[in-house]
């Protein structure tokens, strides 16, 4: 028993220090990769170009650390116009959804993005919608609202994190009715998106990533049964049961490769 001590302390020891090894990789995956990336997006003049580009350095920087994605479910085609409510647990939860979906879709962000010097002109060159709500005044929300319904109305294919940004816990957070308002007033379905396994790579606060698998799993299309709140409601609820059933599914490391 005496000799089981400090072999169990070696192994944490030897763990730790695989764990830092791994998360510095990473960073410096994401230097080599992401700081070109960061530049040809600023000048490529197509946004499929800077798409592409953006894709391909993700792709660069997960498969070095060893990290597969894998997606179930069917997701819509570039033509299809659609509000896309998925959960938020970690930064990455952006960049997984960028890399699955092969043609550009627009994300809405917070406006405190946009005033962010490095990120803020990255995320407008690839197409990122800005929503400033912090004022809470009735017309500017309304016009808001109107502006993303005008691009679901447009063709264009929105994601949302329906949550309001990201949560502390492991639970699914209160879904705000933004997403469900838009998709009523353009007429468009609801897709919701669980995604599974970017809180074990790099969960909130986090510095270092850790390695895990990620599950990018695709419920059906719904669809708001009017244009007022009552049917938003009723939408954000149906959406968030949706999501909170596939997040019940098996662990990633479950599913196999992707």
């Amino acid at each position: 028993m005496a000799e089981t001590v400090p072999l169990g302390r070696s192994r944490r020891a030897a763990r730790r220090i695989w764990q830092l090894g791994y998360g510095a990789a990473g960073w410096v995956l994401m230097g080599l990769a992401g700081i070109p990336c960061w530049a040809l997006v600023r000048v490529l003049p197509k946004l499929s170009w800077r798409w592409g580009v953006t894709r391909a350095a993700l792709k660069v920087i997960r498969l070095g650390l060893g990290i597969s994605i894998r997606t179930s479910g069917d997701l819509p085609p570039p033509a299809q116009p659609c509000v896309i409510v998925a959960n938020h647990q970690s930064i990455l939860d952006s960049f997984v959804l960028l890399e699955v979906f092969g043609e550009p879709v627009v994300f809405v962000a917070g406006g405190v993005f946009a005033r962010q010097r490095v990120t803020g002109p990255f995320l407008r060159r690839l197409g990122c919608v800005f929503v400033r709500m912090e004022a809470l005044r009735r017309e500017a929300i309304r016009a808001s609202l109107e502006t993303l319904a005008d691009l679901a109305r447009s063709g264009q294919r929105l994601v949302i994190f329906p949550e309001g940004g990201l949560v502390a816990g492991p639970e699914l957070g209160r879904f705000q009715l933004g997403a469900f308002v838009v998709a009523g007033m353009a007429k468009c379905p609801v897709l919701p998106i669980a995604i599974v396994g970017t809180r074990a790579v790099l969960p909130p606060g986090a510095r270092l990533p850790r390695h895990s698998r990620v599950s990018v799993r695709v419920g059906e299309p719904m669809r708001a049964e009017g244009s007022e709140w009552a049917a938003a409601h009723r939408l954000a609820d149906e959406a968030r049961q949706a999501i909170e059933n596939m997040l019940k599914g098996p662990r990633p490391e479950e599913e196999g490769d992707g």
